[in-house]
């Protein structure tokens, strides 16, 4: 298949350097409807993936949308799995044709997963730790300004009779770009790598990655096999010092989760002659951008005025928050959120329910730049989103975690 994520790729992929899985965790306090987490080796998950698996679980299982949480990896060595990166990677008709075959299969596969877990459920204690990995670094920004998040949360997940350790949720904010992109092989990266490790250090344990507020964050150094490999046995490290310290938070009390999708609203469309102008520029991304969108407008199609950005915000107990929030949010997000709520455990992960595009701040929409709006010219996505993106996902995240009933540390500004 095509491998998704570099444009600049000219030939399928070529091999293997490392499996790539998807995973579940299914937990229940008490005789509370379960909450099941999905991690997927892949580069996104689309909205029609989620929707339709989450539906097909809550027929099954009863299950409402909100309890359940898909997260990928974001690795750009696995296969694209969404058709409408076809015009803007350029990918040949002949692979093109395979991707929804594949995703069709995925579905499947997710939903059988789900059903795997949830019908083997055993009773465990749940550790809420926290580590530290240095390997990101601001793509965007040098200097005392430069936004990162340095964190790895943990979730350990222990056998209530014997102690043995059996699930090991960690996370990092960090995109998964190690590897030059004409190695060609499917891979993990260094969140895979760092999943291998994981289990191989506990064994029976098994290992689920979720990535962190990532969109301006590059793995430092890259361009190798082997500093993929370096950096994930730095981030397995930094778990396993989690794993035993003796700071750890004990949760014992309910899973609230609550689930929302937010309309963002796009800019709106340039002029036609500024398109036809476009439609023949020496920059290739703003050429193709202006040509599908001047066969957009000939042929009569609907272009979206928003998009419905999901957001989901987990508590167990008092000890650990989870807020998810879908696209590529930037570094900005996880300092907001951690300074904004309170907790042993503030997780913000991104990535989740549907990897649409960047979701930037107002500072990096009025900075500009890749993650300020240009990476939507590989994007069947019209135009990049108003200043309204960031009012709009932070009176989400509010409602929801008000909604669940945690705690804030007071009010911060959009």
């Amino acid at each position: 298949m095509w491998l998704a994520g570099f444009s600049v790729r000219t030939e399928p992929s070529k091999g293997r350097l490392s499996d790539l899985h998807a995973k579940a965790l299914a937990l229940r306090h008490e005789d509370e409807q379960p909450f099941v987490l999905v991690t997927m080796d892949l580069i996104a998950i689309s909205r029609d993936i989620a929707a339709t698996v989450a539906r097909e679980v809550q027929r099954r299982h009863g299950l409402p949308r909100e309890r359940i949480l898909f997260a990928v990896s974001h690795t750009h060595y696995g296969p694209e799995i969404r058709p409408d990166k076809v015009p803007f990677f350029h990918i040949p008709p002949e692979f093109a044709r395979k991707i929804e075959p594949y995703v069709d299969a995925l579905k499947t596969k997710l939903i059988k997963l789900i059903d795997d877990a949830l019908s083997n459920m055993q009773p465990v204690r749940l550790l809420a730790r926290k580590g530290t990995a240095t390997f990101a670094h601001n793509r965007r920004a040098h200097g005392p300004d430069r936004v990162f998040d340095h964190e790895v949360p943990v979730l350990d997940v222990l056998d209530a009779k014997n102690g043995a350790r059996r699930a090991i949720v960690f996370g990092y904010a960090c995109h998964n770009t190690t590897i030059p992109p004409e190695d060609g092989r499917y891979c993990g990266d260094w969140a895979g790598f760092a999943q291998h490790h994981i289990e191989a250090d506990n064994p029976g344990a098994l290992a689920l990655f979720i990535t962190g507020a990532a969109a301006d964050q590059n793995p430092d150094p890259r361009g190798s096999a082997e500093h993929s490999r370096a950096h994930g046995r730095a981030l397995a490290d930094a778990v396993a010092d989690a794993l035993s310290s003796g700071d750890a938070h004990e949760i014992n009390g309910p899973i609230v989760s609550a689930f929302e999708e937010v309309p963002l609203e796009f800019l709106p469309l340039p002029p036609r002659e500024q398109l036809v102008a476009e439609a023949t520029s020496a920059d290739v991304a703003v050429q193709t951008k202006a040509q599908f969108l001047l066969r957009a407008t000939q042929d009569n199609r609907d272009l979206p005025a928003t998009y419905p950005c999901p957001v989901q915000v987990v508590c167990l107990a008092s000890e650990l928050l989870l807020i998810a929030l879908g696209g590529e949010p930037v570094g900005d997000w996880a300092v907001k959120f951690k300074s904004r709520f309170v907790g042993p455990l503030v997780w913000v992960a991104g990535y989740s329910n549907d990897m649409f595009g960047y979701l930037p701040t107002v500072r990096v929409q009025r900075e500009g730049g890749y993650e300020g709006g240009r990476a939507m010219l590989w994007s069947a996505l019209p135009m990049p989103f108003t200043e309204t993106v960031e009012p709009r996902i932070s009176e989400a995240v509010d409602r929801l975690v008000m909604q669940i009933g945690k705690p804030s540390a007071g009010k911060s500004s959009p």
